[in-house]
């Protein structure tokens, strides 16, 4: 199954990889802001309507543990601990309006005010972004194979920019405005990116999660619906804005054809691209993604390393599906070094992440009378994947994957004993996991 979840991320990041190639024809018929309602508005109810209706068939038809409507709506007022202590309703509004909103805009501008293959520095410069972010507040060190991992992508930046640059001093010109499109799509981005990792559950979440496996991708769909749908609800008031303001004369003439094109809605949905892009290149990832999470093992590496590495995909597909479907112009012999650059620094990110990973068990004895809920503190605490009681000399065994071994020296010191009523805390680090198939 492991494999499987591995080839769902990678054809996901396939799909995603077609959204400029597809989008580049229909912006020259229709509003980029259209397709973007279009795109996410649409998506927003299939997953709402996949979440309910998922409730509704486990609690009709599944002999599982019921799934209660309440529960969902309780964790939209609890407070996300790990955003800042936010409402989980303001998270995902957060999400929505500079994860989604301010991120395609960025992103389906600068495609049309650039090309392709400049649009996808942005892809480069976000992961950049995200590395320096983990480095900082220490999730996650530098060593040598990342460092050549980032200095790949900072040397294929710099092709790119080398070829656009050649290019611009013979027929065609990168706007100003295009680089700012390109800026704000690898900084809204690299946000979305670890605002997705903030995410938490309460404790009546995680009792349920352990007996019944559906209530994840349930609220996931759920959550993702609403993600989608707050954005595009934040889009209208940001449009109105930028035509008072009138900072981009290009975007305020999309936003009077949005407008305008209303009249037409059912027409351009009915495009075979606007189908493309909602289904296969946002439903269908989509899923894909939630199938490779819900059914990850624990033993390798973990979804978001593999997702990591898998990542750069998208960028190579985009620059390659742009020059063979697209009116992109790239030099075969830059296209040819791009590309190998890009396989190889996945093989960096692979050998980084495979060095980092570390697989240990802790045991613990607690003071007796301590209260129940303290396997569900534990299980917030990022790193720890499963907690099980114990007969015998300790009270509880903690199944535990960090990136480094200081990681989880730090997840012992600074997380599990500041928990009040624990005696004694030793770490096992296992050496080889054996499993029989």
């Amino acid at each position: 199954m492991q494999n499987k979840s591995i080839l769902y991320i990678l054809v996901a990041n396939v799909l995603w990889s077609f959204i400029p190639t597809v989008v580049s024809d229909l912006f020259n018929e229709f509003s980029v802001v259209m397709i973007i309602f279009l795109r996410f508005s649409i998506s927003g109810v299939i997953f709402l309507l996949l979440g309910v209706g998922l409730i509704i068939a486990n609690n009709r038809f599944l002999n599982m543990k019921n799934i209660d409507f309440s529960l969902l709506l309780s964790y939209l007022t609890t407070k996300n601990e790990g955003f800042f202590g936010m409402r989980n309703l303001l998270y995902i509004a957060c999400l929505g309006f500079f994860g989604i909103t301010l991120q395609i805009i960025g992103y389906f501008m600068a495609i049309k005010t650039t090309t392709i293959s400049f649009t996808m520095v942005g892809f480069q410069l976000s992961i950049i972004l995200i590395a320096s972010y983990e480095h900082g507040v220490k999730l996650e060190r530098l060593d040598v194979f990342k460092i050549l991992y980032l200095l790949i992508l900072v040397f294929t930046i710099g092709i790119i920019i080398f070829v656009k640059l050649r290019e611009s001093s013979v027929n065609v010109e990168v706007p100003i405005l295009g680089i700012y499109y390109l800026i704000l799509f690898s900084i809204t981005m690299s946000f979305l990116h670890v605002a997705l990792n903030k995410d938490t559950y309460n404790n009546k979440e995680i009792i349920l999660m352990n007996e019944n496996k559906y209530y994840k991708i349930a609220r996931l769909f759920i959550k993702i619906g609403l993600i989608f749908l707050i954005g595009m609800s934040f889009l209208f008031p940001f449009l109105l804005i930028n035509i008072l303001i009138g900072i981009d004369d290009l975007l305020i003439k999309e936003i009077f054809l949005f407008f305008n094109e209303f009249s037409n809605i059912f027409e351009i949905m009915f495009q075979w691209e606007t189908i493309f892009v909602i289904v296969f290149s946002t439903v269908v990832p989509f899923l894909l993604i939630f199938l490779a999470s819900m059914y990850w093992t624990p033993y390798n590496l973990t979804y978001s390393q593999w997702s990591s590495i898998l990542n750069i995909i998208e960028p190579i597909g985009a620059i390659t599906f742009g020059v063979l479907f697209a009116t992109e112009f790239f030099p075969i012999e830059y296209l040819v070094i791009i590309i190998f650059l890009l396989l190889i620094s996945i093989l960096f990110r692979y050998a980084h992440e495979s060095r980092n990973k570390v697989n240990a068990y802790i045991i613990i004895n607690k003071e007796k009378g301590l209260l129940k809920n303290l396997p569900l503190d534990l299980l917030k605490i990022e790193g720890v994947s499963k907690v099980e009681s114990l007969v015998g000399t300790y009270d509880l065994i903690l199944h535990v994957k960090t990136n480094s071994i200081r990681d989880i020296y730090d997840l012992v010191n600074n997380k599990i004993n500041s928990l009040k009523g624990l005696k004694d805390v030793k770490i096992l680090f296992l050496d080889k996991i054996k499993k029989f198939k």
